[in-house]
């Protein structure tokens, strides 16, 4: 067998493969629309491309090509009217689901707001991401099943608010992380604390003996930003012997990095403030007047 005829037989057999895989995804496509097209519209964009990809790469004739491409087309113009109609079903689904646990859901796609977090939705790529505060902190992903959402929705919120937190425990540990990030800066106390720093020394602090001891990641109790956003947001007694908390507010110099801020709620409704900085002042002596 000569050069020409083996490279005959490839092209013959990879324009066979590309007639086959465009056979498949037609019918594929076809199916879906019939059956189901709001909960498939992904997997018909995706086969639409498929499609559109093969057909760019085939030897076909033009004439059967334009076939093709118009029976796609004739499917691609009713994708924004299921569109539609995907986000109108799903959004009414996770808004039940919600509120049987509870949560009542806000927002219009692709951003909705459920209490703290906020999810983004891709309708093409099927997929949903969790995150905390206004896209701040990524907590979780999910197939855009309304159910498999409110569940794993339920069980981060529970991870981060069903926590054992104490006041008074928690501002003797806060207290504690303050003075060495100020003092590392050969600061006095009163002087403002990076809210990064602050949390780095406080994350140490909070171990268990057993972790200081066999700082191994089996003893590690973790505590990140968001455990210590939310303990900060739920935080009621601010005040530690004749000293009081105060948060500052991050001016636009602090929010063009992220290592440089914290967000912290200020409602169960989604509010809340980037803060940059905190400090431990003198209590205001309060005057009694007779």
């Amino acid at each position: 067998m000569d050069v020409e005829e083996k490279d005959l037989l490839k092209t013959l057999s990879k324009e066979g493969a590309n007639i086959r895989d465009i056979q498949k995804s037609i019918r594929t496509v076809k199916r879906l629309a019939e059956n189901e097209p709001l909960t498939n519209l992904y997997k018909i964009k995706q086969e639409v491309v498929r499609i559109e990809k093969t057909l760019k790469q085939s030897k076909l004739d033009e004439f059967v090509k334009e076939d093709i491409e118009q029976h796609i087309q004739q499917v691609k113009l009713k994708i924004p009217e299921w569109e539609e109609k995907a986000k109108k079903s799903f959004g009414q689904r996770l808004e039940q689901t919600l509120q049987q646990l509870g949560f009542e859901l806000k927002g219009h796609y692709p951003t909705l707001k459920v209490s703290f977090y906020t999810l983004k939705l891709d309708l093409d790529n099927n997929n949903v991401e969790i995150w905390y505060g206004p896209e701040q902190e990524k907590l979780d992903s999910s197939k855009l099943i309304p159910e498999t959402i409110a569940q794993k929705l339920q069980y981060t919120h529970a991870q981060i608010t069903q926590r054992q937190f104490d006041d008074n425990t928690f501002m003797s540990s806060l207290y504690d992380a303050y003075r060495v990030a100020v003092y590392r800066n050969d600061g006095k106390i009163g002087d403002a604390a990076p809210i990064t720093a602050v949390l780095s020394n406080l994350a140490f602090l909070i171990q268990s003996r057993n972790f200081k001891m066999n700082p191994t990641k089996s003893n590690y109790r973790d505590y990140g930003r968001v455990f210590f956003s939310y303990d900060l947001y739920r935080l009621t007694e601010r005040r530690i012997e004749n000293l009081e908390l105060s948060l500052v507010s991050a001016t636009r110099a602090y929010t063009r990095r992220r290592s440089d801020f914290l967000w912290i709620p200020s409602n169960e409704k989604g509010g809340g403030n980037y803060i940059s900085h905190i400090k431990f002042r003198e209590r205001e002596q309060e005057t009694n007047y007779k």
